[in-house]
């Protein structure tokens, strides 16, 4: 029951250590990962503008492609449908 005590006391005192070195630490380690924070938010907005293109690309070639099969489309049906469908033969029963 003491050991537990003891051992909780130990650890909050430790974390209470640990966040009091962080908070003074923190402004100091904001100004040394600045350059390479900088420079990955500069690789991931040309990524970004890199797919953004290719997106634009892909849709652009998609459209060409369904216009070229709508066209085709539209070229096949005056010859390949009938003016007018067949009558339907109804069956009766006798």
């Amino acid at each position: 029951m003491i050991g537990s005590r003891i051992l909780g006391a130990a650890l909050l005192i430790g974390g209470g250590a640990a966040v009091i070195g962080l908070a003074v630490a923190a402004p100091k380690i904001l100004r040394a990962a600045r350059p390479f924070v900088r420079e990955s938010l500069k690789r991931g907005m040309g990524a970004y503008a890199r797919a953004r293109a290719a997106a634009a690309e892909f849709t652009e070639d998609v459209e060409d492609l369904v216009a070229e099969v709508q066209a085709e489309l539209t070229r096949e049906r005056p010859a390949s449908a009938p003016d007018a469908d067949p009558p339907i033969k109804e069956a009766h029963s006798s």
